[in-house]
């Protein structure tokens, strides 16, 4: 403090006096003291709180060169499995998450506090079915703990990639729903900041549109209800909430308690500080069970979480993959949705045709299947089943009985789209006849068609249950037949 600073003013008392030199003080010189300044002064820390920032010069927005804090780092080394713990302790304090989301939000702070270490960007997105789920707390939660949070609705495309450029805070977009699905040069300015040589915008700019490029890497985490739009979701590491149930409770978060977590913020900023240059050297293990682009997502988690140790690199890698599984159904497009549907159909059957019509009638009785409601409430059409199977250059063939499709037509699209996961299927068929054995029923069809055979051709939806990995089977069964 300066000596014009010390200056007491004569009619000022002694603890007013006090009150208006911590004042002066800067956040971090005045949290480390205020315990004992508020017990000198005999009055409750809260109190003096408020008689603190009461006396602070109050400043107009023209006044304000950074709007965002500068976090101190922490005094002394941080062991980053006992941070992530405390993380993951303060995430759970205020959200109802599912199984393994808990880590991965605490992982992906950690993340933002390094994310110049990285070469890829997942971003951090909260969906639920409807509202009153815990979107916004788990939003307000993860600034509270993030460098620079930027919480914006509704933010313009330029306002986005100038405060990216200038300032590299932590995007926070609340109400995702309202504007991402209909604002396509937005959502391509969140996309290209998923890869660092590709987190670039060109835009002109001045008098004489000179063109400007403008930095658009940063880590962003989204909150909105519905699904994300498919790029985004392709991006991302996705938190489903869900409404609490009654008799779960947890804490309500305050606004005006984001300094609680000052503390946690500064030991982020050391881990930081102190392993960043390690982390841009990892190049870290992914789970195999995870697709290209879900291996790229994870790669700077798991390398965050190698360096922290502990439990940490089992636990991150086995959340990777739960969240992962627990995302699948609800991500899949309505094509491979169909796909999924098909490979189970036709890993029942013997006859290598399947008629047009007759494959509209399975799909549309396959229980827990959208195909009987697909279009306001109808069941989809055979033109339905061509316009979705189209971009996977299935057609229909015409032959001497009608539209048809044959085996061979899906063996590639099933091979590339459903592989990763070959042992998950979204429908499941009921039986009418009876139980039969899970080996005996898939054991018959397989030597059947390795010998060629051809079964008649039967519309109903019997002998599709009790099915052996069905889309396994499709993939290597009928490989030769290309």
């Amino acid at each position: 403090m300066t000596e014009e600073n010390s200056v007491v003013p004569f009619d000022m008392s002694e603890d007013d006096a006090k009150i208006a030199e911590l004042a002066q003080l800067s956040m971090l010189q005045y949290d480390q003291c205020r315990e004992v300044a508020a017990k000198d002064l005999g009055i409750r820390v809260s109190v003096l709180d408020k008689l603190v920032e009461d006396k602070r010069p109050k400043h107009t927005e023209d006044e304000v060169g950074d709007p965002f804090e500068t976090v101190e780092p922490w005094h002394d080394p941080v062991d980053g499995a006992q941070l992530l713990s405390e993380v993951k302790t303060a995430i759970r304090r205020f959200c109802i998450l599912p199984e393994f989301s808990d880590t991965i939000i605490a992982m992906w702070v950690l993340h933002a506090w390094t994310h110049d270490a990285a070469d890829i960007s997942p971003i951090l997105a909260f969906v639920s079915p409807e509202k009153r789920c815990g979107k916004t707390t788990a939003l307000s939660i993860v600034g509270a703990l993030v460098p620079k949070p930027m919480h914006a609705v509704n933010i313009s495309t330029s306002v986005l990639f100038r405060v990216i450029e200038k300032h590299q805070p932590t995007l926070l977009i609340d109400e995702g729903d309202t504007f991402l699905a209909t604002n396509d040069e937005l959502r391509g300015i969140i996309n290209g900041g998923h890869n660092r040589l590709s987190a670039y915008v060109w835009r002109s700019v001045g008098d004489d549109f000179d063109p400007c490029r403008f930095k658009v890497w940063a880590p962003k985490c989204i909150a909105m209800i519905g699904k994300l739009p498919d790029t985004l979701e392709d991006r991302a590491l996705v938190v489903p909430l869900r409404r609490k149930k009654a008799g779960e409770k947890v804490e309500r978060f305050r606004a005006d308690r984001v300094n609680d977590f000052l503390d946690l913020r500064r030991k982020c900023q050391r881990w930081a500080n102190d392993n960043i240059d390690l982390l841009c050297k990892d190049d870290p293990q992914v789970p195999d069970e995870l697709d290209d682009r879900a291996q790229d997502n994870a790669r700077a988690i798991c390398a965050i979480a190698d360096l922290a140790g502990g439990d940490w690199p089992e636990t991150v890698r086995a959340a990777l993959v739960g969240l992962a599984e627990q995302n699948e159904e609800e991500s899949q497009s309505p094509g491979v949705l169909l796909l999924r549907d098909i490979a189970e159909i036709l890993g029942s059957r013997q006859d290598k045709r399947l008629g047009s019509g007759e494959l509209c009638n399975i799909l549309c009785n396959l229980e827990e299947s959208p195909w009987g409601e697909w279009r306001r409430g109808s069941p989809i059409t055979t033109r339905g089943i061509a316009k979705l199977l189209k971009p996977y250059g299935i057609k229909p063939r015409r032959d001497r009985n009608g539209s048809c499709y044959w085996q061979t037509d899906f063996t590639d699209p099933i091979k590339r789209y459903l592989s990763d996961h070959p042992s998950k299927t979204v429908t499941t068929a009921t039986s009418a006849t009876g139980p039969e054995s899970t080996t005996e029923k898939p054991n018959e069809n397989n030597i059947s068609l390795q010998n060629g055979s051809c079964g008649s051709c039967d519309s109903s939806t019997e002998g599709l249950e009790n099915k052996h990995n069905p889309m396994s089977e499709y993939a290597s069964d009928w490989e030769g037949e290309l």
